[in-house]
């Protein structure tokens, strides 16, 4: 019961993170229900490399 629990919380919170991120959300949240906290941190290795691949060599990110 309680890692049905888990699996289900675990899958709302990256359905939420990737839909804020303009990543595929239904994709995360089906691995986050899967894999439960290890896919977050996968989430934001991709997300990162993502956005790496996006911005030129020279690109500077701003963040508040």
């Amino acid at each position: 019961m309680m890692i049905l629990l888990l699996s289900v919380v675990f899958a709302s919170l990256l359905f939420v993170v990737a839909t804020a991120k303009g990543m595929p959300a239904k994709r995360w949240a089906l691995l986050g229900g899967l894999c439960g906290p290890f896919a977050l941190a996968l989430f934001n290795v991709h997300y990162r490399r993502a956005l790496m691949r996006t911005i030129a060599h020279c690109g500077i990110i701003w963040r508040p």
